[in-house]
């Protein structure tokens, strides 16, 4: 089988000048002179050949358990460009991509994406995009996913304001989750309402439906009708960006929203009742945030030992306060045939109160789970853009 381009590119260059065998380590000396290591046991086990089945796929027939701690390699063949060769003990023959064993030996491990933090400055920042162009074209596409992975957030212009298009656009980004109300949801102001956002009154920058043991991923609100000028202003705020100026100012109360459990609860009687504990910040394994679940609509009575209350209470309130303020809250009037696109763990939002009597407010909403988003993002990315691919990317509020 002939090498794709981007596997010739890869090829033209010789990462691996040799390996030999130490017992359970392999040494490996790389082409810019450095020396390094691997397990003899994970080589053996990053095998993907036919016989040990291919990881990617599923279609995986060798596992750890096949693997022995004594695995021995025979011998090692870096002669053929972009391309390694290992004969193991039993006979078994291994090929492996050399680039590949390079950066793992090099142990800088996979990149790691950060994202871009934001406040009132959004406005200069946000990507807009043409409903016709991202429905029509995969590159428009992959351009407003590459929004939403660095600021959380994306506007879509020029969408008709019908109840058909707000499926037909965000079905572009990923399969529709269904919730308890639906897969598309009305949010229109009444009387008679159900949930807060189909009153009128202000509400403080939220994360949807953290009562959930998984909040929905990306949200899509689609306006139909707005009443713009008589209030209803969306207020955006950049979760991380919060999340980080807590760290630096109060740490204390940063490292509370990290360790301590904080339960939420939605109950409508008879229908569902929800409840979920979890960090209201979320961090992985370096201490980067990965995400935000935070909504003081739904928050339930607190448990927490006396001496550790008022703490947890204090951190919850300077972490509002925050949100609160106009200088981390980007504001934007939107209008009929714009839709706001984004990332319901990292962004909350909320907006200012309007006067029923003067416009009917409409917007459609629907979710889309962030895997599903990020996948849409890795695919695309292989055509436009191979070298982010592979980029970790942060993955929400997952405690």
């Amino acid at each position: 089988m002939l090498d794709t381009p981007k596997q010739q590119q890869r090829h033209a260059v010789a990462p691996i000048r040799a390996m030999r065998a130490e017992g359970a380590r392999i040494a490996v000396e790389l082409a810019d002179g450095r020396s390094a290591k691997l397990s003899t046991r994970w080589l053996r086990l990053a095998c993907e050949c036919g016989q040990c089945g291919d990881t990617a796929s599923g279609k995986r027939w060798l596992t750890p358990a096949d693997v022995d701690k004594a695995i021995h390699a025979e011998s090692f063949d870096v002669s053929v460009p972009g391309l390694v060769t290992a004969i193991w003990q039993d006979g078994h023959v291994s090929h492996y991509d050399s680039t590949v064993l390079a950066g793992h030996a090099g142990g800088s491990g996979p990149a790691r994406f950060r994202p871009q933090l934001w406040n009132d400055d959004l406005t200069a920042r946000l990507g807009r995009f043409a409903f016709d162009t991202v429905v029509a074209n995969d590159e428009a596409l992959f351009q407003s996913l590459r929004a939403l992975r660095d600021n959380g957030i994306a506007m879509l212009t020029g969408v008709p304001a019908e109840t058909e298009a707000t499926a037909r656009v965000a079905g572009r980004y990923g399969p529709i989750r269904e919730t308890s109300y639906g897969k598309v949801f009305d949010l229109i102001s009444r009387p008679d309402a159900r949930v807060a956002g189909e009153t009128a009154r202000a509400q403080i920058p939220h994360t949807d439906e953290p009562f959930r043991y998984a909040p929905p991923g990306f949200i899509f609100f689609h306006a139909i009708r707005t009443g713009a000028g008589t209030g209803g202003t969306s207020l955006m705020v950049d979760g991380f960006h919060v999340a980080e100026l807590m760290r630096t100012r109060t740490p204390d109360l940063f490292d509370l929203l990290t360790r301590h459990g904080v339960t939420f609860h939605r109950e409508h009687e008879g229908e569902v009742f929800f409840s979920a504990e979890a960090h209201v910040i979320s961090l992985d394994a370096a201490g980067a945030v990965t995400g935000i679940r935070y909504n003081d609509r739904c928050l339930a009575p607190q448990w927490a030992p006396l001496d550790r209350i008022d703490g947890l209470i204090e951190a919850l309130a300077e972490l509002t306060r925050l949100i609160r303020d106009p200088q981390n809250q980007f504001q934007h009037q939107l209008q009929p045939g714009e839709v706001l696109v984004f990332d319901n763990q990292r962004v909350l939002h909320g907006r200012s109160a309007f006067d029923p009597t003067l416009a009917v407010r409409h917007l459609r909403s629907c979710n889309i789970d962030r895997d599903g988003v990020h996948s849409a993002f890795r695919s695309l990315a292989r055509r436009f853009a191979p070298e982010e691919a592979e980029a970790v990317l942060y993955q929400g509020a997952i405690f």
